[in-house]
């Protein structure tokens, strides 16, 4: 019971079964705690950028808690070149650590972000979002001065502020994109000469053992099949972005695509095994509106699918994803005008709240969403460590999806999707799991329990449950459920 979140009651035993009218004949899941699908897992992680709109100190330290219950297995922190000032005349960058007082001034919020991810050990992935053009003339990814500077901000990072949680680097978001590009014309060529700069003088600055993660993709697969087959010993892990349509999800399109992406890997890149594959951010696209926003995120569906969306990825063979992302403060939508405090079309609504909700006159919008509910449980149960283990059955049932996963203790875990609007039964069998104590969780729009904060808590506890002959669960419409020692 390692991993149990908050009591709800002391139940002596859990009836999982409602008064609803359920499908007759329960459908079979078999977990085969042998079989693994894939091994470590990463987890799931968020998306956490230096602000636009900054925190209070009250609304950090909420943040700072609501990450603690989250346990995020790693974060994407992507930031700008602000740690460069300019070349002097003879061509050598100029850096806010050798200015006194300027490193701290002007990276306050990323060495926030460190700094927790340091002290809880959160494995992070930094990154640039796209070459600083206004600096010193940099002309593009290729441009040899880019990779310097920040190889001489990563080493910084390293040594002189001792971060060793940066376990990834990330150059340049969404590379096959035209809205990345200056006149929306990509270059590839551009990005993979950026690339191979890079790694060079990674390798130059003593930081060989830093993997470059990538091609970081959205919605053109094929980058991943090239770099994969041109030059894969320049990538350390594999990862791209998707966001969804609710029919990728409902059609399982993400499982599969990921399965036939795991295939190419497997033929491209002989060492594809030893690196990590996971998707760097993740989210649904249908609903987006007004540039960026995306107010699918307050709704109690979004989180289901995102659940979902999550199953996909492990089943698939990959090893954890990104959630796009943590506070709408972090980011203003492109090209809008900046008032403070923001106004309703100026920040990109993706997060889990919005600690600007109070100056914006909407202080209930600080509050915890709907979907930080099965994101933080799938953090919190599915942690770095784990392996995801075989789930067969269930496949021929509209919008019935499951994953199941041992922890690093060895404990199991379960999650049931049920993404229709019918009612679900489910009869859960893992043979050689034997009897177990199982915690319960349940994610529905009437039936979602949570505590004062919003933190989720568990419904019982189904005692001595013989997984050999089954475990019933009732799944009475669109909602998650999870299973837990």
């Amino acid at each position: 019971m390692a991993y149990a979140i908050r009591r709800f009651a002391p139940f002596a035993a859990l009836t999982l079964l409602s008064a609803a009218v359920f499908a007759a004949e329960p459908v079979n899941l078999n977990i085969d705690v042998h079989s693994v699908v894939v091994a470590p897992f990463i987890g799931a992680g968020v998306q956490w950028d230096p602000y636009e709109y900054p925190p209070s100190p009250e609304a950090w330290k909420t943040t700072v808690a609501r990450m603690d219950f989250m346990r995020p297995a790693f974060v994407r922190v992507m930031t700008g070149a602000n740690y460069c000032l300019g070349f002097d005349e003879t061509g050598n960058p100029r850096y806010v650590w050798a200015q006194e007082g300027q490193a701290e001034q002007r990276l306050q919020w990323l060495f926030a972000i460190l700094d927790y991810a340091q002290a809880r050990k959160i494995d992070v992935m930094l990154g640039e979002w796209s070459p600083p053009r206004g600096l010193g003339g940099i002309a593009g990814p290729q441009d040899p001065r880019w990779a310097r500077i920040i190889a001489d901000f990563v080493h910084y990072l390293t040594t002189t502020k001792k971060y060793t949680v940066i376990k990834y680097y990330n150059l340049m978001n969404e590379p096959n994109g035209g809205w990345m590009w200056p006149g929306g014309k990509v270059d590839y060529d551009a990005w993979a000469a950026g690339i191979r700069n890079l790694r060079a003088q990674f390798d130059a600055h003593g930081l060989k053992g830093l993997p470059i993660a990538g091609p970081d993709n959205s919605g053109s697969w094929d980058w991943l099949d090239r770099c994969s087959l041109e030059f894969p010993d320049h990538f350390g892990a594999w990862e791209m972005h998707w966001y969804a349509k609710d029919s990728d999800i409902l059609e399982g399109k993400i499982e599969s695509l990921l399965r036939e992406k795991n295939a190419v890997l497997r033929r491209n890149d002989p060492n594809s095994a030893a690196k990590p594959r996971f998707m760097g951010e993740a989210g649904l696209i249908e609903g987006k509106r007004n540039g960026d926003q995306q107010p699918r995120v307050k709704t109690f569906e979004y989180g289901v699918l995102m659940a979902d969306y999550f199953a996909q990825v492990a089943r698939a063979g990959w090893m954890g994803a990104i959630a796009w992302d943590l506070d709408d403060a972090m980011h203003a939508v492109s090209g809008r005008h900046r008032p403070n405090p923001p106004d309703d079309i100026t920040l990109k609504i993706w997060g889990f709240w919005n600690t600007q909700g109070s100056a914006m006159g909407n202080p209930k919008d600080e509050a915890i969403r709907p979907w930080f509910y099965t994101w933080s449980l799938m953090s919190r149960l599915f942690p770095k460590g784990s392996r995801m283990v075989a789930v067969e059955g269930g496949g021929n049932v509209p919008g019935l999806r499951a994953m199941a996963a041992t922890r690093p203790g060895g404990q199991l875990t379960v999650m049931i999707v049920n993404d229709s609007g019918e009612a679900r039964s489910v009869l859960v069998r893992a043979p050689a799991a034997g009897r177990k104590q199982l915690v319960m969780y349940r994610y529905f729009d009437g039936e979602r329990p949570a505590d004062q904060e919003g933190y989720p808590v568990d419904s019982g506890t189904l005692r001595n449950a013989d997984l050999k002959a089954g475990a019933k669960v009732e799944l009475p419409s669109r909602g998650v459920v999870f299973l837990t020692e």
